[in-house]
């Protein structure tokens, strides 16, 4: 994230230029998908109806052997359940751990898994309407569409060492897993669209070594790599409907006062409401506006950990005005910066 690439860069400065008398935090901020769903959309039934009957979930030996019995030069598209699914599940960790989203994942989740069902239809909106009300979410997540094409390759190639003339061979591997997934949205209370989204990358893979043993002992297997791209997959998606959680470098006040030497501890554990409670108590007893400063900044940070934005931003005007301090003219344009990002006025 660039804001918070140059928020480091920005408060590094200022410890390089002079002693200071602040501590620096690392917290999580969340910030916005790049698309997101309709806000009233609160939980998500996922489904995988991509799936039918060509998907398998052979052995990862079973399928490595396929494999090997042609050299490893294949160019060939495999349907695997178990990736399949690994991108549904991994899918909705993503969206859960979030915070945005409520998700469900039932157990009979292949609705199409008895049939030959080259591209899945969208379902009916009759169909969506019974399944949120059954398990009682707003919207179905649908996995209408999923392959995954591998392309693997072996070659053998031999050199002469020019010190010793002695020719050696060496051996190489490459492998690439092409993944293409569509999801469809239905959102029963809003019929007037159905939001698409259509995931589409490659992963790579690729080794060299003078023993084909020791190559292919630590190569990765293709069960796994398909595996891989179906997590991949679903960080795509999470990346687009879900809000992203980014470590963050943060200024706070912690040390040159007593009273601000004992609201460390409950900084350091996140406990915000009882440090901005403290500091609120002490503003109008101290004395230096060094002090009344620091304090205000400290709130300022309190009001952003909150989720108070504005609030973060008025307290730090409040805090510039009292003491000028490098540190809070910078945090007020970080603040600003995520004011614009979450497009509050």
């Amino acid at each position: 994230m660039k804001q918070a690439f140059y928020s480091f860069i920005i408060l590094m400065a200022i410890l390089l230029g002079g002693c200071r008398s602040f501590s620096l935090l690392t917290i999580d901020l969340s910030y916005p998908p790049r698309e997101g769903l309709n806000d009233s959309i609160q939980s998500l039934l996922l489904l995988n109806r991509a799936a039918d009957r060509r998907f398998t979930d052979d052995h990862a030996d079973t399928i490595q052997l396929r494999f090997f019995e042609k050299q490893f030069n294949l160019d060939t598209v495999i349907y695997d359940l178990h990736a399949s699914d690994t991108l549904l599940r991994v899918l909705g960790d993503l969206l859960f751990e979030s915070g945005r989203y409520d998700v469900v994942i039932p157990v009979e989740r292949f609705p199409k898994r008895d049939t030959l069902n080259v591209y899945s239809d969208p379902m009916t909106w009759e169909e969506a309407e019974q399944l949120t009300s059954l398990f009682k979410t707003d919207a179905v997540l649908s996995l209408d569409y999923h392959k995954t094409d591998v392309m693997a390759r072996y070659q053998r190639q031999s050199y002469m060492d020019p010190e010793t003339g002695e020719v050696a061979d060496v051996y190489g591997a490459d492998m690439l897993v092409a993944y293409i997934a569509q999801f469809r949205i239905f959102y029963p209370a809003y019929r007037e669209e159905i939001p698409s989204f259509f995931l589409v990358d490659t992963l790579m893979w690729s080794d060299l070594d003078y023993d084909l043993k020791e190559l292919f002992r630590r190569f990765t297997y293709v069960k796994p790599a398909l595996a891989e791209s179906g997590i991949a997959a679903a960080l795509s998606l999470s990346g687009k409907i879900a809000p992203r959680w980014v470590a963050t470098p943060r200024a706070v006040f912690l040390s040159g006062h007593p009273l601000l030497r004992n609201t460390a501890p409950l900084v350091r554990d996140h406990r915000w409401n009882e440090a901005s409670g403290i500091w609120e108590d002490a503003l109008p007893r101290a004395r230096s506006k060094s002090l009344q400063s620091k304090l205000l900044f400290n709130l300022a940070l309190a009001r952003e950990m909150e989720g108070n934005l504005q609030e973060a931003i008025r307290t730090g005007i409040r805090s510039y005005e009292t003491q000028y301090r490098k540190v809070t003219e910078a945090y007020l344009r970080t603040l600003d910066e995520r004011r614009k990002l979450l497009n509050l006025k």
